[in-house]
């Protein structure tokens, strides 16, 4: 479910994009989907796949955690990291 997340530096409308742009994944053609992928790997790093996991699926924030063994605030720091590089990107 989309919710508007004052701490990322990036407006309402542009975050619900984002969120239903990644959320749409599966359906998107291959060069977009590269393109999440990319901004994944350079916004998550090492956990590159706890962030693509946690933005493309309906995988809970505690679930993703404990499955990539990363802690709550080190998602939450990636997950900014991923809305303002791909806000600069459009």
């Amino acid at each position: 479910m989309f919710r508007f997340k004052k701490s990322i530096p990036v407006g309402y409308d542009l975050q619900g994009y984002i969120y239903f742009a990644s959320r749409l994944y599966r359906h998107l053609p291959p060069a977009r989907k590269k393109q999440i992928l990319n901004l994944c790997t350079q916004a998550g790093g090492e956990y590159y796949q706890a962030l693509f996991e946690f933005v493309t699926t309906d995988a809970g924030a505690a679930a993703v955690c404990a499955k990539h063994f990363l802690s709550q605030s080190t998602l939450e720091r990636i997950v900014k990291r991923y809305y303002v590089a791909f806000a600069q990107e459009l």
